[in-house]
């Protein structure tokens, strides 16, 4: 039966669809796609159908799902089929549902953030009775000088402890240089090996790879918490390999203009029930540990416009653009 013989069936769809051909003719477009290429336009239309020629998955003789474009003031999810020698583009329109996603995260805040005062209070608790024991003890013991060393490393704990919590919330002051990713890769991988004499730490480059704007002390921040939480996880002594390459994530990088750089460690991994926790401050499963380190990491990679995710088989992947 010839698509185009359905177009009763197509018009009763409430998104926009549009049959085209490899060569990007239009064949057929039900009202809600007229009615789109009205109120945006049918160069924008045009432009989007554009992008789905140009998927690599689509030249590849695949479908596609879930392509997303933030268009205007709309985000939309956009699915293309091949059907013999045309594609059947749908075009869904979600901005309603990122927003009721946006407003039922703001609900959320307040109990977050009840929840990380909490934290915050239980992690300073420690050494605040430190100083407060070893003070009480030197006003008793003024000849014992030394408990002033212990004195000033506890003020020392919460001073790093209350910098690394107010860098999640501050802007970043990046500076950004176009940078050679491996360089800044090799400065750390160096540092690590001399460390960890007993970790092996393999690096896949792809040679390919331009320079990209990055701000490189912040960066190097990113990395050694990743690579540090590899050595712990492989209790410092295993394996760890960083590969990196041109992303072709349909999702967030469609046009292949993000680079990839993926850490991989021989350890057992993320358990599944808490891979959603991991970036929130204050989450840790260390003995000691303060759990802002993620969470600096995912907010760094931000700042650059990037993405830092987990993406199974004991791999965290950070996404960055190229220019």
């Amino acid at each position: 039966m010839n698509i185009l013989n359905c177009e009763e069936i197509l018009e009763s769809i409430t998104d926009p669809v549009v049959i085209i051909s490899k060569e990007g003719k239009i064949l057929f477009e039900n009202q809600e796609a007229k009615n789109f290429a009205s109120l945006s336009g049918v160069q924008s239309l045009e432009a989007l159908l554009k992008d789905v020629l140009k998927s690599r998955y689509i030249s590849e003789g695949f479908n596609i799902k879930g392509m997303y474009r933030r268009f205007k003031d709309k985000d939309l999810e956009i699915d293309g089929y091949i059907y013999r020698d045309s594609i059947i583009v749908v075009i869904r329109d979600i901005t309603r549902y990122i927003k009721l996603e946006e407003d039922l995260k703001k609900e959320g805040k307040i109990q977050i953030f009840s929840k990380l005062l909490a934290e915050l209070f239980h992690d300073l608790k420690g050494p605040i009775s430190g100083i407060k024991a070893a003070a009480q003890y030197f006003k008793e013991n003024p000849s014992e000088i030394e408990m002033i060393d212990d004195i000033i490393n506890d003020i020392g704990r919460i001073e790093r402890f209350l910098k690394e919590v107010t860098s999640l919330t501050r802007p970043l002051n990046l500076v950004l240089r176009n940078e050679n990713i491996h360089k800044i890769i090799d400065k750390t991988v160096i540092r690590y090996e001399t460390i960890y004499p007993t970790v092996k730490i393999k690096r896949l480059y792809d040679p390919s790879l331009p320079d990209i704007p990055i701000d490189e002390d912040y960066f190097l921040r990113v990395l050694e918490n990743l690579i540090q939480n590899s050595v712990d996880a492989i209790n410092s002594e295993g394996e760890i390999i960083i590969e990196t390459g041109i992303s072709d994530d349909m999702i967030y990088s469609p046009r292949r203009d993000k680079i990839y750089i993926r850490i991989k460690d021989s350890g057992k991994g993320v358990p599944e029930d808490i891979i959603d926790k991991i970036f929130l401050p204050f989450f840790s499963t260390k003995e000691g540990g303060t759990g802002v380190g993620l969470s600096n990491a995912f907010n760094i990679v931000k700042s650059h416009g990037g993405i830092l995710r987990y993406i199974g088989n004991s791999t965290f992947e950070i996404l960055l653009p190229i220019r």
